[in-house]
Parts: C-alpha cells; sequence; structure tokens
C-alpha cells in the first residue's frame, strides 16, 4: 500500500507543478510534439489504412 500511495503523492505534486506553468512554457513544450506528431501522422494514418481497408472498399471509394 506505501508504493501505492507515493504514487499518488508523486502524481499530485506532478499536477500541481504542470498547473502551475506559464503559457508561454506549455508552448514550448507542446509545439515541439505538434511538429514531431504531424509528419508521423500524416505518415503512418495513410499506411495503417491501406493495411486495414481492403482493396475493394478502397476501389469503391475511390469512384465515390
Amino acid at each position: 500500500m506505501t508504493h501505492i500511495r507515493t504514487w499518488e503523492v508523486v502524481g499530485d505534486a506532478m499536477k500541481a507543478y504542470f498547473n502551475k506553468l506559464p503559457t508561454r512554457t506549455w508552448l514550448l513544450l507542446v509545439m515541439p510534439l505538434v511538429v514531431l506528431a504531424y509528419p508521423i501522422a500524416r505518415i503512418v494514418v495513410p499506411a495503417v489504412l491501406h493495411a486495414v481497408v481492403p482493396e475493394v472498399v478502397r476501389s469503391v471509394l475511390s469512384v465515390i
């Protein structure tokens, strides 16, 4: 039980720390993540759809 309480205290401390961050700091943290996530999503999402959706469905959708 002590282990769980330790993680709760750590989680509460992190929440308090992140809630106090100014907007500029949040922007500096989030923007690199967005810049990295965008090209990954542009490559991975079509590849996954291509792998999951059958060729017949793709041909019907391309006609529409």
